[in-house]
């Protein structure tokens, strides 16, 4: 071979060279670490299973906000707390009215005076809460659609805006009453749903995801 052969070889060799060097720079480019930093385990993401909930979509009635507003803390004497004052009161009515009719003093007037007045008393405990209620719950209940997604940790309600959230992490407390099923958070909010919006098939799995993320409502 001559050395014209081999001087052409040697620059064949070199300009093969340095092409794959240039390759290899195209696939691997240099990072000067302005776009990228290390972190640590500590502030790695954490990824999780997405939770699987049910979507429901209901309009309450005013008989059923009648009824949730019944059972929630806006009118203090009702229950058992409305028959213990009403006896009370009854005892008392019959007081006034026995020495009204044999007493015969000069202050019998003020006898029959108190006896009415607790007669009244017993009335307004049974009469007004359940008007103011009624009208109440007929304002409430003005057609809106609630949307609500149950989760096995929370329930999401509401949309944009308008949207919150109950954790089920035993904080919030549920009472069940009259086919409806209602959640009152510590944050003085409600949350009522009617058994009749629920899937029987599914009727089960919502109630136990309910129960198992609140504490029975113990209040009369």
């Amino acid at each position: 071979m001559s050395d014209d052969d081999n001087q052409r070889n040697e620059e064949l060799i070199e300009e093969i060279a340095e092409d794959l060097k240039k390759a290899e720079n195209e696939d691997n480019p240099e990072w000067d670490g302005s776009e990228a930093e290390f972190v640590s385990d500590d502030d790695a993401e954490e990824y999780e299973i997405p939770e699987t909930g049910i979507k429901l979509s209901y309009i309450l009635t005013p008989e059923e906000m009648y009824k949730c507003l019944y059972h929630s803390d806006i009118i203090r004497t009702k229950g058992k707390r409305a028959v213990i004052e009403s006896i009370l009161l009854g005892i008392a009515a019959v007081v006034f009215f026995v020495t009204f009719f044999t007493a015969g003093s000069q202050y019998s007037s003020y006898n029959l005076f108190f006896g009415i007045i607790c007669l009244v008393m017993i009335a307004v405990i049974w009469t007004v809460p359940h008007f103011y209620l009624k009208s109440m719950a007929k304002t409430m209940a003005d057609g809106r659609t609630i949307e609500a997604e149950i989760y096995p940790t929370h329930i999401d309600i509401g949309r944009d805006d308008g949207e919150w959230s109950i954790e089920l992490d035993g904080s919030a407390t549920i009472d069940e009453f009259d086919n409806i099923i209602m959640i009152f958070t510590k944050k003085d909010r409600a949350f009522a749903i009617p058994e009749r919006v629920i899937e029987p098939e599914l009727y089960n799995e919502v109630r136990a995801i309910l129960q198992s993320g609140t504490q029975p409502d113990e209040e009369d």
